[in-house]
């Protein structure tokens, strides 16, 4: 165990990223033994922390099961897309500006695949919500991503609608009376219908 700490702080280390500042607060039993171990690895907290969380979210992506593509998931004609903003703003600046769902690389990409046309397809943005939803072609068009030959996927949405006000991942959970994963690419939502007649009746009151 401590050997793996090690090896994932040193590749941290290594990894050329934008690290961006943030907070929390934690029992001080928790505290004590994060700095506790810090010094016996001479180590700094935010390397003991940073190493901490990753290996939790690599858990937590584990069991989600969020890099997995769609599967034989039951839609019901309806699809929650996310944006991929976690990875890059551009590509769900591209979604929004050219009305479009995608995704990359395999087995990802394939996820794109699966929109029939007439599908409803959410475009969900990272710790915002649903932001847009269309309507899919059923035509799958590709193109290069970062010179990797067809790495992307895509369709483009028909009667496309940006949503002036997005509608909150815990707002469409309370709605569906469930859970909802947001996370992984692409998931089906065979009780989206709720959520289209709630964003349509939002869009004529406005």
């Amino acid at each position: 165990m401590m050997s793996a700490l090690r090896s994932l702080i040193q590749d941290s280390k290594k990894a050329k990223e934008e690290l961006i500042a943030s907070t929390v607060r934690m029992p001080r039993e928790l505290h004590l033994f994060i700095d506790d171990l810090g010094e016996h690895l001479e180590l700094s907290r935010q390397e003991i922390l940073l190493s901490l969380i990753k290996e939790g979210a690599s858990v937590a992506k584990e069991e989600l099961k969020w890099n997995e593509p769609d599967g034989d998931e039951e839609s019901g004609g309806f699809h929650v897309l996310n944006t991929n903003k976690r990875h890059t703003d551009e590509d769900h600046r591209w979604m929004m500006a050219d009305g479009v769902a995608a995704a990359f690389y395999d087995p990802w990409k394939y996820n794109i695949d699966r929109i029939k046309k007439g599908d409803i397809v959410f475009l969900y943005e990272n710790s915002v919500g649903i932001v847009a939803y269309g309507e899919g072609s059923g035509v799958t068009l590709k193109k290069d991503r970062s010179g990797d030959k067809d790495e992307c996927h895509y369709q483009e949405l028909k009667n496309f609608k940006r949503l002036p006000v997005p509608m909150p991942a815990i707002e469409v959970k309370k709605l569906l009376s469930r859970n909802v994963v947001f996370l992984r690419t692409m998931s089906g939502m065979p009780d989206g219908k709720k959520v289209l007649d709630r964003l349509r009746a939002g869009s004529k009151a406005a």
